[in-house]
């Protein structure tokens, strides 16, 4: 059984589940998103690509949701106006119980 997660990405697995059948990304909340005032601090601190600034407004949207790393919240944490938020764990890890089993 595959527990490697070494790359991100929807082709990957984690834990012997296809990336793609585990929905673990964050949401963004527009009306809190400033973009840090063009700074966008979510993609300088991201290396794998998930976040794009938007081209109308300066927020930030999620563009590659399965290259967010599984169970890494460091970005809501770190946001100032807490403007993302994720899945609850629980609900994920569940969802890859059931994956396994299939």
């Amino acid at each position: 059984m595959d527990t490697s997660y070494e790359a991100s990405g929807p082709s990957t697995t984690f834990m012997g589940v296809s990336r793609e059948k585990i929905p673990w990304w964050p949401v963004i909340d527009v009306d809190k998103c400033d973009g840090c005032n063009r700074e966008y601090d979510c993609l300088k601190f991201c290396p794998h690509n998930v976040y794009e600034p938007r081209k109308d407004i300066s927020k930030i949207e999620v563009v590659n949701r399965y290259n967010c790393v599984l169970f890494c919240t460091t970005r809501s944490k770190m946001c100032p106006h807490d403007a993302s938020s994720f899945p609850a764990k629980a609900d994920i890890l569940k969802i890859i119980e059931d994956g396994r089993s299939e």
